[in-house]
């Protein structure tokens, strides 16, 4: 029990500034697309002169802003679940539902880093249309998200496990703050 509670504290350590920086580079992103799209339709309808590159450059900054964004919600709860299930069992059983869970999205994502990776290594010969820029950067989301998302499921699989003993230090349904991240 002390192995995984050593396990849980090292990875709060380490997944609490990871997903800070992954909460500002979301907004970041979120404020490039906005300028970008704009820019786009002003020099489009107003200026009458389209950018070729500016709808390119908004489809790929969001397919980083999903990667960078989803550890967060993880962290949080905030992706689709059903929570009538683990909420209708004993604590424990709960508790042993979420480490089967958490292990079977470590299986997931332990995929999709190796074929992200397969494709960002195949891409970086090509390059984008408008902009010249390898793919690889593009494809690149694939196995950081991954990765970020891994560190964050390892965690509450370790969060699960160390629960199965002590229900009120597992994972919590929509309450994952209290399983040490925070709301912000």
């Amino acid at each position: 029990m002390r192995a995984l509670e050593f396990l849980v504290n090292a990875l709060t350590r380490v997944n609490a500034p990871l997903l800070v920086a992954c909460r500002g580079l979301t907004v970041a992103l979120v404020a490039a697309i906005a300028v970008v799209v704009c820019a786009g339709v002003f020099w489009r309808y107003v200026l009458n002169d389209a950018l070729a590159w500016s709808e390119e450059t908004a489809k790929f900054l969001m397919v980083w802003l999903v990667f960078v964004a989803a550890p967060v919600a993880l962290a949080r709860g905030g992706h689709a679940s059903i929570d009538a299930l683990p909420a209708a069992l004993p604590p424990r059983v709960a508790q042993a539902l979420y480490v089967l869970i958490y292990a079977l999205v470590l299986c997931f994502l332990a995929v999709l880093v190796d074929q992200g990776w397969g494709f960002a290594l195949n891409a970086r010969v090509q390059t984008t249309p408008t902009t010249g820029v390898s793919m690889m950067y593009v494809f690149a989301s694939m196995p950081a998200g991954g990765v970020l998302m891994a560190l964050v499921s390892l965690e509450l699989l370790a969060r699960a496990l160390v629960g199965i003993a002590d229900p009120s230090r597992g994972v919590h349904l929509t309450e994952h703050e209290q399983a040490g991240f925070s709301p912000e």
